[in-house]
């Protein structure tokens, strides 16, 4: 089975007291299983299903009401976006901290290892963290009683060797039972001798292995990507202006017509604009925009207009008000030449609150929306992530509305396939009156 899916059922088990009790053990005395009371079970796996709302559709299944499906087909996905995503914000206040801080040391030291490629400063921080997550589980939680074996099951252990066998193997992502469950679909598709099943498996495996072999070699043998839908815009390195789009130009009103101004500079008139729904991002993922996403109810979308970004030499995130085109001097000594520069118009929130990220391990990037907006290129933009309201006490005391920071656990494996596009969005075609 799946690790996230077994350090899932580990820790709900410790948290809701549905694990074994030893004879001489009283869970009565457990302070860390906070979820056994019916009435928080059932407001967290609420909150856990009103935020699937708030994660983008390129974040693949949203997790359901835990509290309800938990025994009913709960799948390993929602396993994953839940215990190593949303569990460390929506769990902050309810568990102890004591067991907080250790819960979110095991998430980064996962969502750092289930990354595409991983560099040796992220190992170091990854090995750090998950020997130190389990040696602290088993002094809070086993505390060296005979009675509380059974919560040391194997998938403890197995955390401090990733990283021994990520340095020898490679991203646990490249061999992990996501990749192993795929490759086994995939062959056993191609059987064409149920007769004689295994052999034809073998040989269906060793001619898979020899066409990889190939193209690894001459790329140029491959099947050429599918184009763009029809109206995008090709900005090359990956990126690609999808509709829908203004039919005619409209001119710019408040906060963003004064961002645009500063842009060009205010020598120039404010210019007239066609505004842009959706940008296709390398990674497959696709940032939508406050302008269309507005128009409809929360309940009907996935909301995917906050991005994370490169802005003033720091990564940042923000909400994508739209997207558009601005025409510039490409050469200021030709008033002739001019390019379109491409945009996005973005609404920034705040850097995440420090001493509660630091108090995470890093887990829970807690922003508040500002008032300021900006012009920034789409090339900077880094990728989709998911703003989740939230209203925690933060470490110095103060309570408010505010939003958690979730990018998607191991985004390198949209880059397996092919690019993610909406299937539910009927924006291709016609531009907006």
């Amino acid at each position: 089975m799946h690790l996230a899916g077994n350090l899932s059922e580990l820790l709900l088990g410790l948290w809701c007291a549905t694990i074994n009790c030893g004879p001489s053990d009283n869970i009565n005395t457990w302070d860390w299983a906070v979820l056994k009371d019916g009435e928080v079970w059932d407001t967290h796996g609420a909150e856990v299903e009103r935020a699937g709302s708030y994660l983008p559709r390129s974040f693949d299944r949203k997790p359901r009401n835990i509290a309800e499906k938990l025994n009913t087909g709960y799948k390993t996905w929602e396993f994953q976006v839940y215990t190593f995503g949303l569990g460390p914000a929506l769990l902050y206040g309810i568990l102890p901290e004591l067991y907080w801080a250790n819960y979110c040391k095991l998430v980064r030291g996962f969502q750092l290892m289930c990354q595409h490629s991983i560099t040796a400063e992220d190992l170091t921080n990854a090995h750090i963290l998950l020997c130190t997550w389990e040696r602290e589980f088993e002094m809070i939680y086993y505390q060296l009683k005979e009675d509380r074996l059974q919560f040391v099951r194997p998938c403890v252990h197995q955390t401090s060797h990733l990283v021994p066998e990520t340095i020898r193997k490679g991203p646990p992502i490249c061999y992990a039972q996501w990749t192993m469950e795929r490759t086994i679909g995939n062959l056993g598709q191609e059987i064409r001798q149920p007769s004689n099943p295994y052999a034809n498996l073998s040989k269906e495996g060793v001619r898979r292995c020899q066409v990889n072999t190939l193209l690894s070699i001459m790329p140029e043998l491959d099947e050429p990507p599918k184009g763009l839908p029809i109206g995008a815009v090709d900005l090359g390195d990956g990126y690609a202006l999808l509709r829908k789009r203004d039919r005619y130009a409209m001119l710019p009103t408040g906060e963003p017509a004064q961002a645009i101004s500063n842009f060009l500079g205010h020598e120039r008139d404010l210019p007239r604009i066609k505004r842009w729904a959706r940008l296709l991002l390398p990674n497959g993922q696709v940032a939508h925009s406050a302008w269309r996403e507005n128009l409809k109810a929360l309940e009907q979308i996935r909301v995917s207009r906050n991005v994370q970004l490169k802005y003033n030499g720091q990564e940042r995130y923000g909400k994508v008000l739209y997207f558009t085109r601005l025409a510039v001097e490409a050469d200021i000594l030709d008033d002739a030449d001019w390019r379109f520069a491409d945009v996005a118009i973005i609404q920034l929130y705040s850097l995440p609150d420090d001493a509660l990220f630091q108090l995470s391990s890093h887990t829970v990037a807690s922003c508040s929306p500002l008032d300021d907006v900006c012009v920034v290129p789409v090339k900077k933009i880094i990728s989709v992530v998911a703003m989740i309201p939230h209203t925690p006490k933060l470490p110095s005391g103060v309570i408010e509305d505010r939003f958690f920071m979730l990018q998607k656990p191991g985004l390198q494996i949209s880059n397996l396939g092919i690019n993610h596009v909406d299937e539910d969005d009927n924006d291709n075609d016609v531009d907006v009156e």
